[in-house]
């Protein structure tokens, strides 16, 4: 982590042009959806130099989803 204080929901929020309340959502139900957190604090908190390397990261490719194909 750098010198920078560490952001909260609002900052991040604003950083990834999400309102808050879709931050707030997605770290509650979809967290693999947001940058990791810094853990082990009361509330969520981001290092902005960690979220600006998963910005620029290219972004994890899914496994397709086995099951039965569907009809066309």
């Amino acid at each position: 982590m750098g010198m920078e204080p560490l952001w909260t929901i609002r900052e991040l929020a604003q950083y990834l042009q999400y309102q808050e309340s879709t931050v707030r959502r997605l770290a509650c139900s979809e967290p693999e959806r947001l940058p990791p957190r810094v853990q082990s604090l009361g509330r969520p908190r981001w290092d902005p130099e960690t979220v600006r390397r998963w910005v620029l990261a290219p972004p994890e490719t899914r496994k397709r989803r086995v099951g039965r194909p569907r009809g066309n």
